[in-house]
């Protein structure tokens, strides 16, 4: 479909924090090698998927020795074919990761204002890069991207004019209460505990009663006991088992456990992607049928309430895993062209 994405370029730039206060966070821009058109380049915002919630974690400082380029890379098929096509594309690492304070995972405010923040600064990257622009992600930046197109517009001469969420994560509720429920560790649950303490931090940059149940008895002495790998670690060293990997989800949560996971479970409905409403503009979202983290039942009812809500709404459904949603032969063959379309549709002449 196209050739290796070159390497981006690292740069930083305004953004909101979780507590409504300025900071610079970071990340990479890619530009086509063609000259710009009268305009300049069209942009994509690209939300990438969960790396972690440290500076280690940031794809901005990521290269094929890195633990996580496997995540941190996962959207570079599809930005490949978007530049081949002349289109920018902008790549926030997120709040707390190539910023400072901590990660508000799943968090839609903070995911939204590191995208929308990205956007605005635009013309400090490059004088070439125009004003329409679509947002795209895929897992937690799907959820990054769906949030930033019912946020108000960077700056007013920006223009969004589409959507694409790749295997959005949806009722996490759902997803986490059955891992807890299970006995024991199983496959793959290193990943989901690791992801669990990412949430239990995220959740709590917005709730002061959950920063104080984490602060006491909520975890457990063995969650307690590896807290601060989440200061340090990427995913995949997370899930290993010397840390969040060696406990199972069903015993992370101590004497205030249960208190401390319903207000993570306020969290998830607060921030859930299925109720939102008010998008400005079309919306794509690639689905996978075999998909661990957004399991299919769960992300064809996000399908049905866009529908019913009268969202503008194409979708595609693909055989394969969460990661492999992204993986050149599956999304990226067909949304880099829907993508484009958006661009061509508003340069056309009526």
């Amino acid at each position: 479909m196209t050739g290796p994405l070159a390497k981006g370029c690292v740069v930083s730039f305004p953004a909101t924090g979780i507590d409504g206060e300025p900071q610079e966070q970071t990340g990479l821009i890619h530009l086509p090698s063609a000259a710009p058109p009268r305009g300049g380049f069209p942009v994509v915002v690209y939300g990438h998927m969960t790396t972690g919630g440290s500076p280690r974690s940031a794809p901005s400082t990521g290269d094929p020795e890195h633990p996580e380029w496997r995540r941190m890379s996962q959207g570079d098929a599809l930005c490949a074919a978007l530049v081949t096509r002349g289109i920018a594309v902008l790549r926030p690492d997120y709040e707390g990761i190539g910023g400072p304070g901590i990660h508000p995972y799943l968090i839609g405010a903070s995911l939204a204002a590191s995208m929308t923040g990205m956007m605005r600064a635009r013309d400090s990257f490059a004088a070439d890069l125009g004003d329409d622009w679509v947002a795209a992600g895929h897992s937690e930046g799907a959820v990054a991207a769906l949030h930033a197109s019912v946020a108000s517009e960077p700056d007013r001469r920006s223009r969004l004019l589409g959507t694409a969420a790749f295997a959005p994560v949806t009722r996490m509720d759902v997803s986490i209460g059955l891992a807890r429920r299970a006995p024991g560790r199983f496959p793959g649950s290193g990943v989901v505990s690791a992801l669990i303490a990412l949430m239990l931090r995220g959740a709590a940059t917005t709730d002061e009663r959950m920063r104080a149940l984490l602060a006491a008895d909520g975890l457990g002495a063995a969650a307690s006991a590896v807290w601060r790998d989440l200061d340090r670690l990427t995913l995949t060293e997370l899930a290993a088992s010397r840390s969040w990997g060696g406990i199972a989800p069903g015993r992370i949560g101590g004497a205030s456990g249960r208190e401390l996971f319903a207000r993570l479970d306020a969290s998830f409905r607060a921030n859930e992607v299925v109720a939102l409403r008010g998008f400005r503009a079309p919306v794509r979202v690639d689905a996978a049928r075999f998909d661990e983290v957004a399991p299919a039942p769960l992300s064809g009812r996000l399908l049905r309430a866009y529908r019913a809500a009268g969202v503008d709404l194409t979708s595609r459904w693909w055989p394969t895993h969460h990661s492999g949603t992204m993986h050149p032969q599956h999304a990226p063959s067909e949304a880099a062209d829907w993508i484009a379309a958006r661009f061509a549709s508003r340069r056309r002449p009526i």
